[in-house]
């Protein structure tokens, strides 16, 4: 990415100026939730024990109940991700914010301006004010954790976007949210054991949170490869996440979960080949966190969910790239080049054997899609009925990538001959 810029006067813009303008920008938009959150959450009126997601007068002035609050958190982040992403595409040219096709893994062919991670920000953080201003008995005190990581999240992304960070940095400073976002009330304390009974995580909760946090804000920024991709499959996942946890009346998640879908949703009108402004790492890890964050809520691990499984299930072709990934970087570590990108990712071997841009897409969104019913099967299952049933999504994706690699294979003799 070019890493040189000029303001409106024409005067060469350093990447340090580039990134403190940047988080100006982000620190303004968190300063107007703040603004607008607590003086909600004050006037908001006690709220007594309710069922979880069913209609209430405490609700609010509408009597909300479960799809209706999701729907509301979920068009709010639409319609200000599809007004804000404009916006932030002007921003990001006049700051020289730029994707420059300048390495052999980009494949794009002209310069295609970042910060629509900005948007997304801003849509998620306005969803979450919607449902304390209309429906303040599904708003949570852990709604405010979750938009201050995200902008710590945010801001990482954009110093990365903007002059470019070492990879080894931002891996610390992803593990270190990770823990803040353990200490600040989520976190995986409890597992289900194989057969039945309860496993206590202990100490290892907060090295848990780190890695899982850090692990799914890699898999979302390491499939962010094509138009459309990184957004599509961090919203049908989130679609999945949002299904499940409406059935079993977990408030916080759903709730996350809708602002993020209506936040992706809204960028892929935008984002979808031929792109007009890409989501950077700010974008990418933004995602990565949301869904994280989602599934490391408490309220989760009750007898119908199996801590990280359907989560796991449902983001399986992010986790399942992030492997591979990680299995070639362990390869090239001999050599000193455990953190070099490489164009072996699953959606750069499908654009090889000449799926399309569009085509590529959509095969992964296929493959995310048929996970979709598998998570939510796992998640009615007794333990001891589930284990097996965890095995289908490896077996898929194994199949899949052995199927891939003949299929390059045959494309390699065909162009030998």
């Amino acid at each position: 990415m070019d890493r040189t810029a000029k303001d409106g006067g024409g005067r060469a813009l350093s990447p340090w100026a580039r990134t403190l303008a940047l988080w100006a920008v982000a620190g303004a938009v968190f300063g107007v939730f703040n603004a607008v959150y607590w003086p909600l959450r004050a006037a908001a009126p006690p709220v007594s024990p309710l069922r979880p997601f069913q209609p209430d007068p405490a609700a609010g002035p509408f009597g909300l109940g479960g799809w209706a609050v999701c729907a509301l958190a979920g068009l709010t982040a639409l319609l200000v991700t599809a007004a804000a992403t404009p916006l932030c595409r002007r921003l990001a040219l006049r700051l020289g914010v730029l994707d420059h096709p300048t390495e052999s893994r980009k494949v794009h062919g002209a310069a295609v301006p970042y910060l629509g991670g900005l948007a997304m920000h801003a849509a998620f953080l306005s969803a979450l004010l919607s449902v304390q201003a209309f429906a303040p008995a599904y708003s949570h005190p852990l709604f405010y954790p979750a938009a201050a990581v995200g902008t710590a999240v945010l801001l990482l992304g954009l110093a990365d976007d903007a002059m470019g960070l070492p990879s080894w940095l931002k891996l610390a400073v992803e593990l270190g949210l990770g823990v803040l976002l353990y200490h600040w009330g989520f976190g995986v304390r409890e597992l289900q054991a194989p057969l039945g009974g309860v496993l206590h995580v202990g100490w290892l909760a907060v090295a848990v949170a780190a890695l899982w946090l850090a692990g799914l804000m890699n898999a979302v920024n390491f499939i962010d490869g094509l138009d459309g991709l990184a957004a599509g499959l961090a919203a049908l996942c989130a679609a999945t996440l949002l299904a499940v946890g409406l059935r079993n009346g977990q408030v916080i998640s759903a709730v996350l979960m809708a602002g993020l879908i209506g936040a992706a949703a809204g960028f892929l009108l935008f984002n979808f080949h031929p792109a007009s402004i890409f989501m950077g790492d700010a974008g990418a890890l933004f995602l990565g966190f949301v869904l994280a964050a989602a599934t490391l809520v408490e309220e989760q691990k009750g007898a119908a969910v199996m801590a990280l499984a359907v989560p796991m299930t449902a983001l399986a072709v992010p986790l399942a790239d992030t492997v591979l990934s990680f299995i070639r970087r362990l390869r090239r570590a001999r050599e000193g080049r455990f953190f070099e990108a490489d164009r072996r990712h699953l959606h750069h071997r499908l654009l090889a054997l000449g799926l399309g841009h569009r085509g590529a897409v959509l095969a992964l969104y296929a493959v995310s899609a048929v996970m979709a019913p598998i998570a939510w099967v796992v998640d009615t299952l007794d333990p001891a009925r589930r284990y097996p049933l965890l095995l289908l999504p490896p077996v898929i994706l194994t199949a899949g990538v052995v199927a891939l690699r003949y299929f390059e294979g045959q494309r390699g003799k065909q162009s030998k001959q």
